[in-house]
């Protein structure tokens, strides 16, 4: 066959063969044709779990490094209580005293951060706490602060809070004062790391080792969500009538030990609430003392010396596991002075004295505010 022929017969058989594959011919299979019924029919595919974010690493608290021992910088409002109630008549005490001497309130400021006192020409009437550059302290190189006197703090829950378990009164008393709140700064000493604990794990803590007074002003139990949010008398701090009582009571019937039982006071208290009738006493006045300080009358002064009496007569009482010895009873009323000399003598001095009592400030200072 003649070439031109033979390709010409090669170009048809290769058409052919085309042709047939495109209409499904000769042994070529066609695509397979899905119906909506069949597509329906197939099980869905299993939807993809969302993924769970991964909660960020909880970041150690502003003081959860710090080490017993330690001196640390605060604002008054980064402390909170350990106890529920105060004694407002040793906060009256204060104020009263500082409104009429405000040198004593930089003299006292100045101690408790452990710079000694205020300097005899160290403030002026322009000078406020807030503002540590207008008074001066004797102490003025802070590298040689007593940090032994400073007020001891527990470092809480991932060391994002610090508890006070001594110190209230004097802090409050801060609080309270025009030129004070809660940014006033101070120094306190870290008793106890605790950030380690948490929820009721960390206050059974505090309880076993005696950093907490779960006990409202009238003395009943109380629970931890039930303490103050924080110090002064406006944050939830309750008035214990009894405490107030033993502050006056110092050196009287009893003198504060050193190292001292952390709410020494307070033991006091509760033993004198549950015997001593101090309703029977009218604690708006100052009273008088003579001839017999035990008989002249219901006043402040004679409530104090009968519950000193009280104190010094008892055989060394055992109070919550602490006794009158680890509690600084004394073994005479008032050191064995007459009433008319020692603290006693100073403490019935009235307001109108050139150095007043301090009862008389603090009876004053409530006349004047209107406090009942």
């Amino acid at each position: 066959m003649p070439h031109t022929l033979a390709r010409f017969a090669l170009a048809a058989t290769l058409s052919s063969l085309l042709g047939l594959a495109a209409c499904g011919g000769g042994g070529v299979s066609s695509p397979t044709t899905v119906s909506a019924s069949d597509e329906a029919s197939k099980p869905a595919p299993a939807p993809t779990p969302p993924s769970t974010p991964t909660p960020p690493p909880t970041q150690p608290g502003k003081w959860q490094a710090a080490s017993t021992g330690d001196m640390l910088d605060v604002a008054l409002g980064d402390l909170h209580p350990t106890q529920a109630a105060l004694g407002y008549d040793q906060i009256y005490y204060k104020l009263g005293r500082y409104e009429l001497k405000p040198n004593k309130k930089f003299d006292d400021f100045c101690a408790d951060e452990g710079l000694g006192g205020v300097a005899a020409t160290g403030y002026s009437a322009t000078s406020t706490l807030t503002d540590s550059t207008s008074f001066t302290c004797t102490t003025t190189d802070v590298t040689k602060r007593d940090t032994t006197v400073l007020n001891p703090v527990v470092i809480g829950p991932n060391g994002d809070s610090l508890y006070l378990t001594d110190g209230h009164h004097g802090l409050s008393t801060y609080y309270e004062v025009p030129d004070g709140g809660p940014k006033l700064h101070v120094h306190v000493v870290v008793k106890a790391n605790l950030s380690a604990y948490s929820g009721d794990t960390f206050w059974a803590e505090m309880q076993n080792r005696g950093y907490t007074r779960l006990k409202d002003g009238n003395g009943a139990a109380i629970k931890p969500a039930q303490l103050p949010t924080g110090l002064g008398l406006k944050l939830g701090m309750q008035n214990d009538k009894f405490r107030s009582l033993v502050y006056f009571t110092r050196d009287v019937g009893y003198s504060k030990p050193t190292p001292s039982t952390d709410f020494l006071e307070f033991y006091w208290a509760d033993w004198l609430r549950a015997s001593f009738p101090l309703s029977s006493y009218t604690l708006t006045n100052l009273g008088t003392t003579d001839p017999d300080p035990a008989t002249a009358d219901t006043g402040y002064l004679n409530a104090v010396w009968n519950a000193s009496q009280q104190m010094v007569a008892s055989a060394d009482p055992v109070i919550d596991g602490k006794t009158g010895t680890d509690l600084g009873r004394l073994a005479q009323i008032n050191a064995g002075k007459k009433y008319t000399k020692g603290t006693f003598g100073d403490l019935l001095q009235p307001i109108t004295a050139s150095s007043p009592g301090k009862i008389a400030y603090a009876l004053d200072y409530k006349t004047r505010h209107s406090i009942q």
